[in-house]
């Protein structure tokens, strides 16, 4: 499928679901090369990254935390499972989010009460959209 059209299918999926009040948006992982022309209302995931920036994203976000970044700065990091974890007023700044976890996956819920779910070893680029909580789930697939 062209660029333009899975542009244009996305572009509809999501606005299907915030037409529809879509509580949860989930992200699908992208190997090496794939497109990523996705669009969400809240974020959207991160491109794929090559060996060596995996690397050095594990260096600057160590397992088993899920760290909001502004650039290459890591603001805030979490590690505990099971609860709503307010985010502070750093990490409410930042522009992405990475899930270093290898079993559990991360919602993000925004200031627009919509909440996106990071399955394991994935990243989120925000697109100005604001985090306001973290929940780290024991479970390994969005719901």
């Amino acid at each position: 499928m062209r660029n333009d059209k899975r542009a244009a299918v996305v572009t509809a999926a999501a606005a299907l679901c915030a037409v529809t009040g879509g509580g949860v948006m989930t992200a699908q992982a992208a190997t090496p090369g794939q497109n990523q022309a996705r669009t969400a209302t809240a974020a959207k995931p991160a491109p794929a990254p090559t060996a060596d920036s995996a690397a050095r994203l594990t260096a600057k976000c160590p397992y088993p935390y899920v760290c909001f970044t502004k650039g290459t700065t890591i603001l805030s990091k979490y590690k505990d499972a099971g609860y709503w974890q307010t985010l502070g007023p750093k990490g409410r700044t930042a522009d992405s989010a990475n899930n270093t976890r290898h079993d559990d996956v991360v919602y993000v819920r925004f200031s627009n009460a919509k909440t996106i779910c990071m399955k394991p070893g994935q990243g989120w680029a925000f697109n100005g959209a604001h985090p306001r909580q973290v929940y780290i789930s024991t479970s390994s697939t969005c719901k």
